[in-house]
């Protein structure tokens, strides 16, 4: 069978390790078999995303709700030497344990950006791995990367079972072809258990196209699922799959398949409390024979696919989440003994010996990666010179602003989300860009602006991948297209928007489809840019067409409807211009250029752009809220302003003071910033008694808390009189103060907010 022909070189390898694992020079007795109910311990982590250093992270309620703190605090998380505490705490708890890592340890911090992957696999190492799947993001660099860094660091089996590698014989072989194997066999106190991994392939870039450049031929998922489980189902007890494929396809793969005992999946970030038990063998009914069956490709059938009747059997699916902020345990009660499995009514036995030992029942912990945990000295040590290197390679501690309220990359209604309107923002204003409209897939968006100092390494933390902005001509017909396709992405994703843009503004219909066979998802109220000339609005029954989305409140002006005969100028990622995530209608684009500036740095620049935090007090009751310059908003602040349409007294220059009193009159939350008269102290205070001669008034929660960012400096000093003189040297308050005066505010006034422009119908 054709099939099994591409499967044969796979499983030469593993089964000559498999065979050697028996021979030496000394012999053993064998371990006794094993007969009823015994016990499997399974630790699970995923998507680390390298989070190998401990990071802040503002907690939503699900977070909170699963251990992490309380909603809305900010909890310092994550770290593979907490997680080493935690893997080596309940290995000690447990008689047989496997720890398996379910991939994506690659890409989502700094580390990666200048280690490739060297660090989370030494990590990995470390902590005592038993077995790692290869997910997406571990290409991220190529495939000679992974095999390199796999080649040098991975002390344990590397599991891909669905994917084809090229052969090694052949130019342009797959340098995974050495390090890659499709299953593992552990022998536990005499426990057998079959590992089984299957990789991504839904978010690969290019792993479809022919030829495609990581040297690899994806394999249909149930073929394969089934294949390896025959395959090892006569050899071991147990049948668990590490996947990451994620929890639809997981299902999916189940209720097509037979005699999987456990999978353990990833790539969808979340966690499965408790672990979902579902019917295998349960997709398809023969009502003739009143049996359920699975179909599998057979060249010499009539129909091209066989039946393989089988009883339908509960499977224990579990996810425990990503970034390094849980550890799941999953304990399981294994038996061979037909007792132990009653039929319905106490009937005949529903045990299958086929399936070896089954799942009786199980247990699950979920340890959240708190700053309670204890840190493993080996793991830390392991990691301390990379760390080191980072500071010595990137200023990952510089500043970049001042955020008030932190910024959400997803938004409540679906739709435009906060950090995703400032960044596409950021792209669609960067000088050099300036295009008609742009926009930014928001899966590419990897973590919340945590409210407080802005700091270059939080930037890599959003914006991980090293995707730079690609400008190209777009024809009004194509700009349908891609307005259609970004719905119908949407409309599979739970009717939340996939795209983030800024110049644009539209309606996704989740519900509507283009044809009664297409599939749903419809882009209408297509506008870009703004009228001209200027017509005023409030709301969208103010416009000329009264369309839905129509009115920008935010700015009060209407919008123009776009010209499916017009061209338009688009500014996006490299990565969506090349077809990323399914975008063909920009790939086969002819018109693309790249313009070599990163996002990453785009967002960085767009912030510092900025003001920094200021008063802006209600206009006086007899100002003109009219944009113009109001004489009442001038008195009230002492210099030039003027009386926004919002209500508010804005301006241009810095408000001076000599004492708190000055600035908190105005509002509460500022004080008076002065190198002569603060005090220092772990909350900086200033002395009423030493009036300032020319201070200037800044937000006080940017001061508080830039000067714990700079006290952070001398929390690992030797000695308590140490980190005291370290502090007296830094003076926290005093340069906190200058610092704020200057540093930019990520505020709504560069665009931190959401605005409509993006809004979802048939949720």
């Amino acid at each position: 069978m054709r099939f099994r022909r591409f499967l044969a070189p796979l499983l030469a390898a593993p089964l000559v390790a498999t065979l050697a694992l028996g021979s030496g020079c000394e012999t053993s007795a064998p371990t006794p078999r094993l007969k009823g109910q015994t016990h499997l311990t399974l630790i699970h982590t995923s998507d680390i995303h390298s989070r190998l250093y401990p990071y802040n992270l503002q907690l939503g309620q699900v977070d909170a709700g699963l251990g992490l703190g309380e909603a809305l605090s900010i909890a310092n998380v994550g770290g593979a030497a907490r997680i080493s505490h935690i893997v080596g705490r309940e290995r000690a708890r447990a008689s047989r344990v496997l720890h398996v890592d379910g991939g994506d340890c690659f890409q989502g911090a700094p580390v990666f950006n200048f280690f490739s992957g060297e660090a989370e696999i030494r990590a990995l190492s470390a902590m005592g791995t038993d077995a790692m799947l290869v997910a997406n993001h571990e290409f991220d660099r190529g495939a000679l990367n992974l095999g390199i860094q796999l080649q040098n660091w991975a002390s344990f089996p590397v599991l891909a079972a669905n994917y084809l590698l090229e052969d090694p014989s052949q130019p342009g072989a797959s340098p995974l072809g050495a390090v890659l194997q499709p299953y593992t066999v552990f022998h536990l106190d005499g426990l057998r258990v079959g590992l089984i991994g299957m990789g991504n392939l839904s978010s690969m870039t290019s792993i479809f196209d022919a030829p495609n450049r990581l040297g690899i031929t994806p394999l249909n998922t149930v073929e394969v699922a089934q294949f390896y489980t025959d395959l090892l189902r006569p050899i071991v007890d147990v049948v668990v799959f590490v996947t990451h494929l994620g929890l639809d396809v997981d299902e999916r793969m189940l209720q097509n398949t037979t005699g999987i005992d456990v999978v353990l999946g990833g790539h969808n970030h979340i966690v499965l409390q408790p672990p979902k038990r579902v019917r295998d063998c349960s997709a398809n009914f023969d009502a003739e024979v009143n049996s359920y069956y699975i179909e599998l490709n057979d060249p010499n059938a009539e129909t091209g696919k066989i039946r393989r009747y089988c009883r339908p059997r509960d499977v224990v699916l579990s996810h425990s989440g990503a970034f390094a902020k849980y550890v799941g345990r999953l304990d399981l009660v294994l038996s061979n003994d037909p007792a132990d499995f009653p039929g319905a009514s106490g009937g005949e036995s529903e045990y299958d010996p086929v399936n070896g030992f089954e799942v009786v029942s199980k247990d699950y912990r979920l340890f959240p990666v708190t700053e309670d945990v204890p840190e493993d000295p080996i793991v830390l040590a392991t990691l301390e010179p990379y760390a080191q290197s980072l500071d010595a390679l990137a200023n990952l501690d510089l500043l970049v602003g001042y955020a008030r309220d932190g910024s959400r990359r997803f938004s409540t209604s679906g739709g435009d989300s906060p950090l995703g309107n400032m960044i596409s923002t950021a792209m669609w204003l960067r000088l050099g860009v300036q295009t008609d409209f742009s926009l930014t897939n928001t899966t590419g968006i990897r973590a919340d602006l945590v409210p407080g100092p802005v700091t270059v390494e939080q930037m890599y933390n959003i914006f991980p991948f090293d995707n730079s902005i690609s400008k190209m001509q777009l024809s009004g017909v194509e700009v349908q297209d891609l307005f259609d396709f970004v719905a119908r992405r949407s409309a599979g994703r739970g009717c939340v928007s996939q795209v983030q843009i800024a110049g644009a503004r539209v309606v996704i219909n989740c519900t509507q489809q283009k044809t009664p066979d297409s599939p749903p998802g419809v882009a209408t109220n297509i506008y870009i840019g703004a009228r001209n000339p200027k017509v005023a609005c409030t709301s969208d029954a103010q416009c000329p067409d009264k369309g839905l989305g129509s009115c920008d409140v935010e700015a009060g002006v209407c919008w123009q409807p776009f010209d499916s005969l017009a061209s338009y100028e688009l500014a996006t990622s490299n990565y969506l211009a090349a077809g990323g995530s399914g975008f063909r209608v920009l790939q086969r684009n002819t018109t693309q250029f790249d313009t070599q500036i990163q996002q990453r740095d785009a967002l960085v620049d767009y912030i510092r752009a900025g003001e920094p935090c200021t008063i802006r007090p209600p206009c006086p009751a007899d100002a003109n809220n009219n944009g113009s310059q109001s004489d009442e908003c001038g008195k009230l602040l002492g210099l030039p302003a003027t009386c926004t349409n919002d209500g508010v007294c804005d301006h241009d220059e810095p408000i001076g003071c000599k004492v708190d009193a000055d600035c908190t009159k105005l509002d509460k939350d500022f004080v008076c910033a002065c190198p002569e008269s603060v005090i220092e102290g772990d909350v900086c205070s200033s002395d009423a008694a030493r009036p300032c001669a020319a201070g200037t008034c800044v937000l006080r929660a940017c001061r508080d808390d830039v000067a714990a960012f700079q006290r952070a400096v001398c929390e690992n000093a030797p000695t308590a009189a140490i980190e005291r003189e370290c502090e007296q040297e830094l003076a926290p308050c005093r340069t906190a103060g200058e610092t704020c005066k200057y540093l930019a505010c990520v505020d709504r006034y560069i665009g931190n907010f959401s605005d409509g422009r993006i809004r979802m119908v048939g949720q």
